[in-house]
């Protein structure tokens, strides 16, 4: 299977239990940016408690979910809270990023873009803004050393121009204080 294959697999059995989820990540910067090999795939997911059970046995063979890190995931109050979902077959690693209940984090789920990415398959994306948004907290927390986080905003920036929601994207930028990152990366797509 390609990780295309795996994604829409992964997203058609959230929503047959119900599971809100924008997929983000280099799979997203690469719908609204600029295509680019991945390892892995980034999925936020709106979960419960009372969901733990309907996930775990929605994702048997081929995958594997562990019960056990879905609730020490749920109960952290790390900022990014997330489980690991392996697809055995293909030795392919999905994030599940379970989202908080917050202003920012139900805008993203509301904003997401519906593509459709094999015939048939229509896959919910994070909104170009929120990919750009969370590649930059991402770049921060890495000590702003990495290369495909920063091409990825960029490319998304440039390929998006003139598209893109500015007020919101400059809003929480400035909220999550990467607002002059936002600019330099900016700065250096107009080069």
């Amino acid at each position: 299977m390609t990780v295309i294959e795996i994604v829409a697999e992964v997203t058609r059995r959230l929503e047959l239990i119900g599971i809100p989820y924008a997929v983000g990540g280099s799979v997203a910067s690469s719908t609204w940016g600029q295509m680019r090999q991945t390892n892995d795939a980034d999925i936020a997911i709106q979960l419960a408690y009372s969901y733990i059970d309907a996930l775990a046995s929605a994702f048997g063979e081929p995958f594997f979910i562990s019960r056990d890190e879905l609730n020490e995931a749920l109960s952290s109050t790390a900022e990014f809270r997330s489980v690991q979902l392996l697809h055995m077959d293909e030795a392919f690693k999905i994030d599940l990023f379970l989202l908080r209940a917050g202003e920012y984090e139900s805008t993203e789920l509301e904003r997401a873009r519906s593509v459709e990415i094999i015939p048939g398959a229509a896959v919910r994306f994070s909104a170009p803004e929120n990919v750009i948004l969370a590649k930059l907290r991402w770049f921060v927390l890495g000590n702003r050393v990495s290369d495909r986080q920063w091409n990825d905003i960029v490319t998304v920036l440039e390929v998006q121009a003139g598209k893109l929601d500015e007020p919101y994207l400059a809003r929480w930028a400035c909220h999550f204080g990467v607002d002059q990152l936002l600019e330099d990366a900016k700065s250096q797509g107009r080069q």
